[in-house]
């Protein structure tokens, strides 16, 4: 989430072991360039500074209170269980802590007493009455919306940015009318070029609203859809739409204080998965009292891109999202550069929806609501996108779309993608299974391969280049495995290849030597970053925390999180506002504190819990990860029973609804001691978990039976049918329906059976039949393409071609390439003789009829793949991971292809090197 800042590659701080600097000089702070060796040598010198007093215990039990600061409730039910070890005097790290957070908010309260004695405005009483005089004549006189805002840009806004964080409130409250006035009008009047601009004032002074950006959104796709419009003004509104989304994608996030140029600054997509999966209500600790239980599954995925603003704010941006699709969709309206352009935000809307398919109904449902857009262009809009919503769905979830293939995929490197071609690529995954597995010898060969591979084709270097997080991959991998050789060899290509290490580059190297338990390393390179001046962020602050206390370090992880709290104190009380302070100093969150936390539940459960109540009176609240943290721990323990019920009543009581870890976290401890346990148990066992929920009030959601479904699908041998039921039966008794995730979850553990009983194919069809779904117009593209698989290898070869010519026909045929494999080779083991494909062969023997399904399937799937190209852009770059699959292999060795359907330039990909 956090936006790479470059380091210069100058260092003042370098020792024996530093490698060669580069010359370019890029910052007036000083410069770190390659402090990884420093951080090795120095790491004697860090142990040195942080040498403690003899007999010195390095746990603690944190954050206790003072007599002078007042007392709440605890954050959670206290832990019945003494904490093993209970030191008689407070450690040095809390006294360091109180002594830094109650002077500082001695200091605070001493200046905010000096504010209130001062002038009560920062403002000259004649100066604020003569903008108001200003802001009422702008308002009330009879002008074009154009130079209203033309007038109030050169008379207003000036003195409104120059207070910002102070603005008097009859100016604050005359000019959010104003703007938002404009906002109505421009709408109604159809304007463009006025969007960005009045988001952009808006966000400056401090309002949020995204009814007022989804209103501006919906604006310009109805010019662009009901307007005739010359070539040249298509492309300004397209460009006024992207910019727009851009600036959404940075709004409320302090990386972008005060940055004036406009990308995408989006999460990962790792990111958005973890946010999809765990609910999003969490967001939005600060307003327990909205709930978003009756919130559309795909408006919640959706929402879960916009992951910086609350809930209810992401989700009124959902509508404009989907007339963003439509529009980008529609050759009429938008060319491929613009979905090139779109790309970051197109791919984690594909991630969203692939996690929950947005069908027509459920965009009727969007638009049914109630949003601010003029009522009759409202329908209009609707219209379109119901229209145009199957090909934006494909333009989004199709794997080959060329958006794809765009070589700005992201302005972020962790969001891109190996689906461009690159040189490189092929070692990313193999890295990445090869570091799982702590194979080093694989990991060495990859590295000497690489290296190889670079010196003999120079135009890797590029590929590198604009791929800098493999090589941080490379540098964590190295800290992790204790290979500082290894780690300057990283840091040398990367110089080769005209990168400089950035702040995530460090965080790589902190969390590689957080996990072979390095924290004189971590500490020594975090003193040579802040001496270099480099800016710190939220992530680094919280790996620096977490890695101290998960090396054993307690003591200092906890001095770590004062010093952060000191700082951020220190400069609220200077720069007297947040916004200001954010620009100097980062303010700890509830994810710093959930590391912290984690971290000490090992060492010293007292501490954690100390912790936790610290945070309660700093107003840092606890969010449902904090709950899934410790109710797995208390899971974990000999007695588990009371102390897991306490913790499901204080959610309740906090008003923090469980996620589908919660459920998971609880079916799993249950399950995890009965492997083989009989029917009975495992029913008992999921009975338990939603007794335990429900008495509480808690109530599961979709995500949760499918988790659930999941966890005892992954018992021995699927699980028992009993227990799968008891799921299902409380889900139906929720007045829940089962999703095609689910469906396709029941689908995969029938195939789980070993060995494959002999009826799996009739499983199969009873499973599609039981939860209606007897056409390939309902469920979603995914549990269709599993179903081909899955009658394929259990030799139901007729119910498989069956279901891909359905899809076929329907215009969305199967381009899931495993899935197709699986089919191409039960189709070429041959199989029943009463295959019905609907082509004109008509084969006399089995061994030919299964020949012509497998040519007619090959067939299908080169000619949509060619048609989609053709449609997207002549000189778009293909996928040679598509065209290097098995499939393909298996086609081309069985004489599968038509080559005369196949042009010149794809058939020497297709044909063997």
């Amino acid at each position: 989430m956090y936006a790479s800042k470059t380091t210069c590659s100058r260092c003042a701080l370098c020792m024996s072991r530093s490698i060669l600097l580069s010359p370019h000089r890029h910052g007036a702070h000083g410069a770190v360039a390659w402090l990884s060796s420093t951080a090795i040598d120095a790491a004697s010198h860090s142990t040195a500074r942080s040498s403690r007093e003899p007999g010195q215990d390095d746990t603690t039990h944190a954050f206790r209170d003072s007599s002078s600061r007042r007392t709440l409730a605890p954050v959670f039910p206290a832990d019945k269980r003494q904490a093993q070890r209970r030191p008689s005097h407070q450690s040095s790290a809390i006294a360091l802590f109180n002594d830094i957070v109650q002077r500082s908010e001695n200091t605070h309260e001493a200046t905010n007493e000096a504010r209130t004695a001062g002038n009560p405005s920062s403002m000259a009483a004649a100066a604020l009455g003569e903008w108001e005089g200003k802001m009422r004549e702008i308002m009330q006189r009879s002008m074009q919306p154009e130079e209203k805002l033309r007038i109030f840009q050169q008379d207003i806004w000036p003195h409104v940015k120059e207070v910002r964080g102070q603005i008097p409130r009859p100016l604050y409250k005359s000019s959010t009318m104003f703007l938002s006035q404009m906002c109505d009008t421009v709408a109604e009047q159809g304007i463009a070029r006025m969007s960005l601009a009045l988001s952009k004032m808006l966000a400056t002074i401090g309002k949020w609203d995204t009814d007022i950006r989804n209103q501006l959104i919906l604006n310009l796709c109805h010019i662009l859809i009901h307007r005739k419009n010359t070539s040249s003004e298509r492309n300004a509104l397209l460009k006024e739409l992207i910019d727009m989304w851009q600036h959404l994608s940075q709004l409320k996030r302090r990386s972008q204080t005060n940055r004036h140029e406009l990308h995408f600054v989006l999460p990962s997509v790792e990111e958005v998965m973890a946010d999809i999966s765990k609910g999003i209500g969490e967001r939005d600790q600060s307003s327990p009292e909205q709930k978003v239980s009756n919130m559309a599954l795909p408006t919640r995925a959706l929402a879960s891109i916009f992951i910086q603003l609350r809930i209810e704010q992401a989700r009124d941006l959902v509508p404009g999202l989907l007339a963003t699709m439509a529009v980008l969709s529609d050759p009429r309206f938008a060319r491929l550069g613009a979905q090139f352009r779109m790309a970051p935000l197109l791919n984690l809307v594909s991630v969203a929806m692939e996690h929950q398919p947005a069908d027509v109904p459920y965009v009727k449902s969007v638009f049914a609501r109630k949003i601010r857009f003029p009522p009759s262009k409202l329908s209009e809009v609707e219209s379109f996108v119901i229209s145009q919503w199957p090909q934006a769905a494909d333009l989004i979830t199709n794997k080959d779309s060329t958006w794809r293939h765009s070589q700005s995929f992201s302005d972020r490197p962790s969001d891109r993608t190996s689906s461009t071609v690159s040189g490189h690529s092929i070692y990313h995954k193999q890295l990445r299974t090869a570091y799982r597995s702590r194979n080093t010898g694989v990991i060495m060969s990859l590295w000497g391969k690489m290296r190889a591979r670079m010196e003999r084709h120079p135009d890797m270097a590029q590929q590198l280049h604009e791929d800098p997080e493999f090589l941080n991959l490379w540098v964590f991998v190295w800290c992790a495995i204790r290979r500082p050789d290894k780690l300057q060899e990283a840091l040398e290509v990367m110089r080769q290849v005209q990168l400089q290490p950035t702040i995530r580059t460090y965080t790589s190297m902190m969390h590689g030597w957080k996990i072979c338990k390095d924290a004189d390393r971590i500490e020594a390179l975090w003193h040579k970053l802040v001496e270099s001046g480099l800016d710190l962020d939220l992530v680094i602050w919280t790996e620096r925390i977490s890695g101290l206390i998960e090396t054993g370090k307690a003591q200092a992880g906890i001095e770590a999180l004062a010093e952060m709290q000191a700082k951020w104190r220190e400069a609220l009380s200077r720069e007297g506002s947040s916004e200001r302070a954010a620009s100097v100093a980062v303010q700890p969150t509830v994810e710093v504190v959930n590391a912290a936390f984690k971290g000490l539940l090992k060492l010293d459960r007292q501490a954690a819990h100390d912790v936790l109540a610290w945070a309660g009176r700093e107003g840092i609240q606890p969010n449902i990860r904090t709950f899934n943290i410790l109710l797995r721990e208390t899971l974990r323990s000999a007695n588990p029973g009371d102390d897991a019920q306490s913790l499901l009543q204080a959610m309740k009581d906090q008003g923090i609804d469980p996620d589908a870890a919660t459920f998971t976290i609880l079916l799993e401890a249950l399950l995890g001691g009965m492997k083989m346990a009989p029917a009975a148990e495992q029913v008992q066992a999921v009975q338990q978990v939603f007794s335990d929920m429900e008495a509480v009030g808690l109530q599961p959601t979709h995500e949760t039976y499918g988790k659930m479904l999941h966890a005892v699908s992954s018992l021995a041998n699927g699980g028992t049918d009993e227990a799968v039921a008891a799921v299902q039966a409380h889900m139906r008794a929720g007045g829940l329906s089962t999703t095609p995730h689910a469906v396709t979850i029941l689908i995969q553990r029938a195939l789980s059976r070993d060995p494959l009983p002999a009826n799996a194919g009739a499983e199969i069809r009873n499973i599609l039949e039981e939860h209606g779904l007897t056409s390939v117009n309902r469920g979603d593209q995914t549990l269709w393409e599993r179903v081909v698989s899955a009658y394929a290898v259990t030799g139901e070869l007729a119910s498989a071609m069956s279901v891909f010519n359905q899809l076929s026909k329907a215009g969305r045929p199967v381009m899931s390439l495993p899935c197709l494999t699986d089919l191409l080779r039960a189709l070429l083991a041959g199989g029943d003789a009463d295959v019905d494909a609907d082509i004109d062969a008509s084969p006399t023997t089995p061994a030919v009829a299964a020949a012509d399904h497998a040519r007619e399937v090959v067939r299908v799937v080169l000619r949509h793949k060619l048609k989609r190209a053709a449609l997207e852009a002549e000189s778009s770059k293909d996928d040679d991971r598509f065209w290097k699959h098995h499939f393909w292999h298996l086609a081309r060795e069985y004489d599968l292809i038509d080559w005369s359907e196949v042009p010149a330039d794809l058939a020497s990909r297709l044909t063997p090197q």
